[in-house]
């Protein structure tokens, strides 16, 4: 079966490579289609000497076996069809079937743990009076409080890789329900579709694009959040496998542009006074509703900051959300008794609580581990760990402070509908020296916005940097009778650098709808 798989898999390639086209894979022969939008870039071809040149499709001996299992795993998802949700729910699935995931328990203290640490003074994230007051159960959690990338992206087979070039995470969250303390949260893929990006004339990189959907149910049995993952990885192979470490750590495998060499802000007092400006401009909208009829295209609602960021939130497995992460010192930093109690760094400007650590909220007790790991993913903790240098922010910091951006401005008789988000932009890899092919499924909103064409996510979020979320109306209409308003946000450092990029659509009432 194996061989037979790899055989088929080999001779698609090598047409695919033939025609000039993108491979898509699964584990049938006929499997691959051209994509509208060819490969604009290939990655340079450093180091050759120590590494294979791969082909699309084409796989080396140390792929080859991994390879087809991964297909026909994925294979077997799609085979699988639509999860029987009252089976899922009720725990009677058969042990094997593919696609399910882990169950994400919101427990009240870690709903409450994300919500004070994003927007402490939300009433509806806080209240529980007040939310029901709206027609809520009880206080809302974060709509991505159970979407973890790392749960639903399983990568290429590690078996099959020596070094490991991530690019494009480019997500979507979905959600039709709220979430509430108390919630059991089943997390379900359902497709994972394979693309080869790797230019035919070949290179010592294979570029792997890489995209699951999937759902996620609550103990009721109805569906909470549909979801999107994309992720492109560019993996190398050693020709000499003697090279390769027995056991390799992150460090061993990782290849990554250097994000660090952006310096790290000096943070003056006239920065101070843009930082407060922009704080006392931020506006909660609330129980007040923002009627549809009175959004404009063009309308850009109000700035927020965050930051500096001290340090980056970890990812926990299965939290949507992950742990740790600074939170911002605005309560303090506003209120001019407590501000003089605050130690300013003397390098870098930054104002700080006497003791930093105090900065980062106690984690609820069932945090550590909760959950398996996602079977073959490098520690994705390791890329976001504090030490003597900066740190890079993990993707969903800056998607969740996004939605408080968001949720000021709809008020809380808005729904936020779908959030989509993106960093590591080809375009930024190119600048650092990684030229790597767009994902001809990744999506990317800033050229909607007038005054950003032609800009793009041209950098990594750091620590030390703040997060300033700008955001702009490029569309109202009326769908399936919902009022709709699509907002195109993005995350500026203090200098103008984007480190992230993404879409809200939002649900607003109308004062003509029933």
């Amino acid at each position: 079966m194996r061989h037979s798989i790899i055989s088929r898999t080999l001779k698609a390639g090598l047409l695919a490579a033939a025609l000039g086209l993108p491979l898509v894979l699964t584990s049938e022969p006929t499997a691959f289609a051209a994509q509208k939008t060819a490969p604009a870039a290939s990655l340079m071809h450093r180091d050759d000497a120590d590494f294979q040149v791969l082909y699309p499709g084409v796989y080396s001996a140390k792929e080859k076996a991994v390879v087809a299992k991964y297909l026909a795993d994925n294979q077997a998802l799609k085979d699988r069809g639509p999860i029987d949700v009252q089976a899922l729910i009720h725990g009677t699935l058969p042990k094997d079937t593919p696609g399910v995931g882990p169950v994400v328990h919101a427990t009240e203290a870690w709903v409450r743990y994300d919500n004070d640490k994003y927007d402490p003074k939300d009433p509806i994230r806080g209240d529980a009076a007040y939310a029901r007051s709206l027609g809520f159960q009880d206080i809302l959690a974060y709509p991505t409080f159970a979407t973890n990338d790392d749960i639903y992206m399983v990568p290429w087979p590690v078996q099959g890789r020596d070094k490991l070039l991530v690019s494009e995470l480019n997500h979507s969250v979905t959600t039709y329900k709220p979430i509430y303390p108390g919630d059991d949260l089943y997390l379900v893929a359902n497709a994972r579709t394979v693309t080869d990006l790797t230019p035919p004339e070949g290179s010592t990189y294979r570029s792997i694009a890489i995209q699951t959907k999937g759902s996620v149910y609550n103990q009721r049995g109805e569906k909470v959040n549909d979801v999107i993952f994309r992720v492109t990885e560019n993996i190398r192979v050693y020709k000499d496998p003697s090279k390769a470490p027995a056991n390799p750590g992150f460090g061993d495998i990782w290849v990554a542009p250097d994000w660090l060499a952006r310096p790290a802000h000096v943070y003056s007092d006239q920065d101070w006074v843009k930082i407060k400006d922009i704080w006392s401009k931020e506006k909660r909208r609330g129980a007040e509703p923002l009627y549809w009829e009175d959004v404009k295209v063009g309308d850009q609602p109000a700035w927020t900051l965050d930051g500096p960021i001290e340090a980056s939130v970890m990812p926990i497995k299965p939290w949507g959300m992950g742990a740790g992460g600074s939170r911002t010192l605005k309560a303090e930093i506003m209120d001019p008794a407590v501000a003089k109690t605050l130690v300013r760094g003397a390098k870098d400007g930054i104002y700080r609580l006497p003791n930093p650590k105090d900065e980062i909220p106690a984690l609820p007790e069932t945090a550590a581990g909760e959950g398996p790991a996602p079977a073959g993913a490098i520690d994705t903790t390791d890329i976001h760990k504090d030490g003597a240098k900066r740190s890079p922010l993990v993707n969903f910091m800056g998607r969740d402070l996004a939605i408080r951006a968001i949720t000021n401005w709809m008020g809380d008789r808005g729904w936020l509908e779908t959030i989509r988000w993106s960093i590591m932009d080809p375009r930024a890899m190119a600048d650092g020296g990684y030229p790597v092919p767009h994902n001809p499924d990744a999506e990317h909103w800033l050229d909607r916005v007038p005054f950003l064409k032609g800009k793009y996510v041209n950098t990594h979020g750091l620590t030390q940097d703040v997060a300033i979320v700008k955001s702009y109306v490029t569309a109202k209409y009326v769908r399936d009778t919902k009022h709709m308003a699509d907002v195109v946000w993005w995350i500026e450092t203090i200098d103008g650098h984007i480190f992230e990029e993404g879409l809200a659509n939002v649900v607003l009432p109308s004062r003509t709808a029933s």
